[in-house]
């Protein structure tokens, strides 16, 4: 669990920052929200309100897409406000001057197995660990988050993926995991990984089939393993690393420990980034 002390610290330097940006603006701090938490928000779309609704349809009793639609929005406006708001407060803290914040930020142990795929070198002072599932819209829409942050950061960060398939709510997402460790095993991890991210609707066994053979892969060695569950195990570990770490959803990012939920804006992951090279230097 986060250090409690931790949050309320953070709650308290996101207000005085807000209070003091607004004060320089000759605003209220409920009017400098409102004018700019809206500019970070992006637009609910039909795609987004149908993903979700897949995502949740467990959770509808049997209703239909239009009959959630109005709720559905909601719930999205109102998750996209408190992303965008903290996405505020990050901006205006990686430009603010004078605030010293002491307790040292709560870190989780996560410790990566020899196996997991790696983007970036062993020797980057920040390691970005991420758990994430290949059905899942939210880890599709950190991505290119990620390949920014790659872009920015170079050498000093590496990536490592981890499975963790939700499959009460994504049946198809962990044979599309075993698959992707199926794709490793031939040196093409990563390009079967963005291949299934730009894919979410075709994650069944002969779609899987077909983007192994479209990508160039021993078809009969990845048919193999897939179908032979040679990769269950290492499914399975990630599975059993990221429960005993209390993930319950994805994705779920540690940048050298320290926990991201969700797919939150850049900056949020910039601002942690920074940090974390200036404490190593």
């Amino acid at each position: 669990m986060f250090d409690i002390r931790r949050r309320v610290i953070d709650v308290m330097v996101g207000d005085h920052l807000l209070a003091e940006e607004a004060k320089k603006r000759g605003l209220t701090t409920e009017e400098l929200v409102a004018q700019e938490v809206p500019k970070r928000i992006e637009e609910i779309t039909e795609a987004d309100l149908r993903t979700t609704y897949d995502q949740m349809r467990s959770q509808m009793g049997g209703r239909t897409l239009d009959e959630v639609r109005v709720a559905l929005a909601q719930f999205l406006m109102q998750q996209r406000q408190t992303e965008a708001r903290q996405a505020l407060v990050t901006e205006l803290r990686a430009k603010a001057t004078g605030i010293e914040v002491l307790l040292e930020p709560p870190r989780y142990t996560v410790v990566s197995a020899d196996h997991e795929p790696v983007r970036g070198p062993a020797s980057a002072p920040v390691e970005i660990v991420e758990f994430s599932d290949f059905q899942c819209p939210y880890c599709s829409r950190v991505n290119p988050t990620l390949d920014r942050l790659r872009q920015t950061f170079g050498d000093d960060i590496k990536i490592v993926f981890r499975d963790f398939p939700l499959t009460s709510i994504h049946p198809q997402a962990f044979q599309a995991a075993e698959a992707a460790e199926c794709a490793r095993e031939q040196g093409r991890f990563w390009e079967f990984h963005d291949r299934l991210f730009a894919n979410q609707r075709a994650l069944a066994l002969d779609d899987l089939k077909r983007h192994a053979g479209e990508l160039g892969l021993d078809a009969a060695a990845f048919d193999a393993c897939v179908e032979g569950g040679q990769a269950k195990a290492r499914v399975d570990a990630d599975l059993e690393a990221g429960q005993a770490l209390g993930i319950s959803s994805t994705p779920a990012i540690f940048i050298n420990g320290r926990h991201i939920a969700g797919a939150q804006p850049y900056e949020v992951f910039e601002a942690i980034i920074k940090d974390e090279i200036a404490r190593r230097r």
